[in-house]
């Protein structure tokens, strides 16, 4: 005898429909917000990867100080040029590719490394996965973000290094 099996039933057409309907309003209004987060996590982490190098050429501008180097010679154009990231991170992104040179291929997205375009033209660079977080910047086959260390200039004479974008490669934060 089957005992308690009239009382079941199960979920009507209408109800199975309301229920699609619904989970894919949720789905309209929480994937668009889900890549909008996905484009602010990337833009603070370039910026805090910009600002740890800013940090870390203030540290090495008061050592280059005492020991009385010429700033010159470490900007992106002098004969000790530095490789922001390299020279100056002890922690590197786990991004960082490393040095390349001009004639290495394109890089991933992504991706943060030096750039060697001669012995004495050195800059850091950053491929974004989101190119709509910025605007402006480089855009060889996807935007890329581009720095180097120039020299601070006070009455003719050299008085300290700055990590910059250079005037052709400028960019504004879109986030």
């Amino acid at each position: 005898m089957r005992t308690g099996m009239k009382n079941q039933r199960g979920f009507t057409l209408i109800e199975l429909v309301v229920v699609m309907v619904i989970l894919a309003l949720l789905a309209a209004v929480a994937v668009p917000k889900f890549l909008d987060l996905q484009k602010q996590a990337e833009a603070a982490s370039v910026k805090k990867v910009i600002g740890n190098l800013r940090s870390a050429l203030s540290i090495r501008t008061a050592q280059a100080i005492v020991n009385s180097e010429d700033l010159a010679t470490l900007a992106y154009n002098g004969s000790a040029a530095l490789n922001p990231m390299n020279d100056l991170l002890s922690n590197k992104p786990e991004t960082y590719l490393g040095v390349v040179t001009a004639n290495q291929p394109a890089n991933p997205k992504g991706v943060w490394y030096d750039r060697n375009i001669n012995a004495n033209d050195h800059y850091v660079m950053y491929k974004l996965k989101n190119a709509d977080i910025i605007t402006g910047g480089w855009n060889n086959a996807g935007k890329n973000i581009i720095l180097r260390i120039e020299t601070i200039v006070e009455n003719g004479k050299v008085v300290g290094l700055q990590l910059v974008t250079p005037a052709a490669y400028s960019y504004t934060w879109n986030y």
